[in-house]
C-alpha cells in the first residue's frame, strides 16, 4: 500500500466560519412543514408534454445517441422558462422540486432515458457519477429477489445500493442538483427520506452546539472504489458543515466518513475520535427523527430533484418483484450549475481542483446507456 504523509486535522488550513445564530430560510424546514402541501410538486401540462414530444421528435430526426444530445438539441418553449423556475426553488428555495407525469409508461426506456436527459441538461451540465464514466445513473437491483428482504443473501451484501434492495442511509452526493426519474416502482417500500441539513444543523446548534463546532471541522474520508481523481490521495479532509458567504454547505456521507475514520483503512490515519463519531451519530439520528424528513414514494414518471448541497437523502428497505422488467427502477442525474453560487474551498479536496462536481478519472471516457 502507498505511503502518504498524513498531516493532523488540525493542522488542516480552511476556512472554519460558523454562523453566529440559526440559519433562516425556506431551505430550514421540517416535515411538518411540508406533509400535508403539494407546492413542491410540478405536474406536467399538456402542453408541457407536447412540447416534450417535439423535442423528442427533433432528436430521433437528427440520428443523436443519448451521449450525443445537447441543449440547443432538445429544444423547450414554454417549459424551459418552467424548468428555469423550478431549479430556482431548489437552488434557492426549499431545495426540493418534485415533477410529475413524464410519461414513461407510454414511452420506450431509450426515448423516457433521451426525455430525462433532455429535462437534465435544462437544469445544468450533466457530469459522470462513478469511475466507469457512467453520466446517467439506474438504481435497480440486479441480484436475486426474495420473499423476505430483510434476509439478504452473501452475494447481495457485496454489491452496491445502487443494486439492491437494502437500506440507503443518509447522505448527499457530488454536484449541485441529483435526479431520480421513477421507470418503475417497488413492489412494497422503498420510499424515498430527505431532510434538511439546514435545520437539523439549528438544532444540534440549540441542543448541542459543542458537537455543531466539531462538525465544522474536518474530518477524514476515504475515496472508497479507488475513485482517486488525478494527483489526489485515497482519502481527503472535510468538515460536514461549510459555512461560506452567508450560505450553508453540507457535505455529508455516512461512508466515506465511516470507512476513513475507522482507523484500519488506510495505515497511518487515525480513527474518529470520540467527539467526531458522536457528532455524527447525533445528526443521522435527527435525520432519522420524523420531525425532520419528509417521505414521498415515487410512482412511474416522477421526477425527484435535489439541492445536493443543504438535502440529504436517504432511502428505505424494499421488496422487489421477480420479473426483471418489473424491478423498481430509477434512473439518476447528476447536474453543476456553474454560475451559482461559489463553493467552499473543501470541495475541491472531494472533487479535484477546478471541478464543480462529478467523479473524474485518469482515461476516463464518458457514457450514456438507457439500459442498466
Amino acid at each position: 500500500m502507498k505511503q502518504y504523509p498524513i498531516p493532523s486535522l488540525d493542522s488542516i488550513p480552511g476556512d472554519y466560519t460558523m454562523p453566529e445564530g440559526p440559519l433562516q430560510g425556506p431551505h430550514c424546514w421540517m416535515s411538518a412543514d411540508h406533509q400535508t402541501s403539494t407546492d413542491w410538486q410540478y405536474r406536467l401540462t399538456e402542453e408541457d408534454l407536447v412540447e416534450l414530444d417535439a423535442a423528442l421528435a427533433h432528436v430521433n430526426e437528427a440520428g443523436l445517441d443519448l451521449i450525443e444530445i445537447e441543449k440547443m438539441d432538445f429544444p423547450l418553449g414554454k417549459l424551459a422558462a418552467k424548468l428555469k423556475g423550478l431549479r430556482h426553488d431548489i437552488l434557492e428555495g426549499r431545495g426540493f422540486v418534485q415533477i410529475k407525469g413524464v410519461p414513461v409508461k407510454s414511452k420506450s426506456r431509450r426515448d423516457a432515458a433521451i426525455l430525462y436527459w433532455g429535462i437534465g441538461l435544462h437544469l445544468g451540465y450533466l457530469v459522470p457519477q462513478n469511475a466507469r464514466g457512467q453520466l446517467l445513473g439506474h438504481v435497480v437491483n440486479l441480484g436475486p429477489v426474495q420473499e423476505d428482504a430483510r434476509h439478504v443473501e452473501a452475494d447481495l451484501a457485496q454489491r452496491t445500493f445502487d443494486q439492491n434492495t437494502r437500506r440507503f442511509p443518509f447522505h448527499v452526493d457530488s454536484g449541485d442538483i441529483v435526479g431520480l426519474m421513477c421507470m418503475h416502482g417497488a413492489r412494497q417500500g422503498g420510499e424515498s427520506l430527505i431532510a434538511s441539513s439546514a435545520a437539523i444543523h439549528n438544532e444540534i446548534m440549540r441542543t448541542r452546539p459543542d458537537l455543531l463546532k466539531v462538525l465544522y471541522k474536518p474530518y477524514w474520508r476515504d475515496r472508497r472504489g479507488g475513485e482517486i481523481p488525478t494527483g489526489a490521495k485515497p482519502y481527503f479532509p472535510m468538515p460536514v458543515y461549510c459555512y461560506h458567504n452567508g450560505r450553508l454547505f453540507a457535505p455529508y456521507g455516512s461512508s466515506n466518513i465511516r470507512s476513513g475514520g475507522s482507523g484500519t483503512t488506510h495505515e497511518g490515519l487515525p480513527a474518529m475520535t470520540a467527539e467526531q463519531r458522536e457528532a455524527i451519530m447525533l445528526l443521522e439520528k435527527l435525520a432519522e427523527d420524523p420531525r425532520f424528513h419528509l417521505s414521498m414514494e415515487l410512482e412511474a414518471g416522477d421526477i425527484q430533484l435535489l439541492n445536493n448541497h443543504h438535502i440529504m437523502h436517504a432511502r428505505t428497505e424494499y421488496r422487489d418483484y421477480p420479473e426483471l422488467d418489473r424491478r423498481r427502477h430509477l434512473m439518476r442525474l447528476w447536474m453543476v450549475v456553474p454560475e451559482h453560487h461559489p463553493l467552499p474551498e473543501w470541495h475541491y479536496n472531494w472533487w479535484g481542483e477546478g471541478r464543480r462536481g462529478g467523479i473524474y478519472m485518469p482515461g476516463m471516457v464518458e457514457v450514456a446507456q438507457w439500459d442498466p
